[in-house]
């Protein structure tokens, strides 16, 4: 039996067919933070995911380019922070991309790694990466959770399902 090419060209119909199916993986809503040039810098992801237990791990999908990529590719540290629900206001801060403005909303809370913390997310973790692999069109990035926090108790993950899943 022959098997499909691994990289076949994708045409409208294909992506139309896969799409909608592919979109119905569930993720969570995040922002990752770091210290870039001095100055903070966060951006809205959703491309995050446990990956091991000891040590903690987690993995983050992150399209080459981003800001955020000269800390990651660097094995630099960085915070993620787990939205709710009830953190509306800081993930519209993000939902645009990364201003002062966006962080002088919201009060950060100090940390022993000195990146961006604020206060009023559901749960936040400081990484490190600790190794990188091309996926397609983003880079996938292993990092070891160094610390964390439940800062609010109860709440409700915030969780997105997309119409398509070849597009945020």
């Amino acid at each position: 039996m022959d098997l499909p090419a691994l990289h076949p060209e994708r045409d409208d119909l294909e992506e139309h067919r896969v799409g909608p199916a592919l979109g119905k993986i569930a993720s969570g809503l995040y922002i990752a933070t770091a210290i870039i040039a001095g100055e903070p810098f966060g951006m809205l992801c959703s491309f995050v995911e446990q990956a091991g237990f000891r040590p903690p791990m987690i993995s983050l999908a992150i399209s080459p380019g981003r800001p955020i990529c000269s800390v990651l590719d660097a094995g630099g540290m960085f915070g993620l922070h787990i939205l709710s629900k009830g953190n509306q206001a800081l993930l519209k801060s993000f939902a645009r991309g990364s201003t002062p403005a966006s962080f002088a909303a919201h009060v950060l809370t100090p940390n022993r790694f000195a990146v961006p913390q604020f206060a009023e997310a559901w749960a936040f973790l400081v990484g490190r990466v600790i190794g990188s692999i091309p996926a397609g069109d983003h880079t996938l990035y292993l990092a070891e959770v160094l610390d964390g926090a439940l800062q609010h108790e109860g709440g409700e993950a915030n969780v997105r399902v997309r119409s398509n899943g070849f597009s945020y």
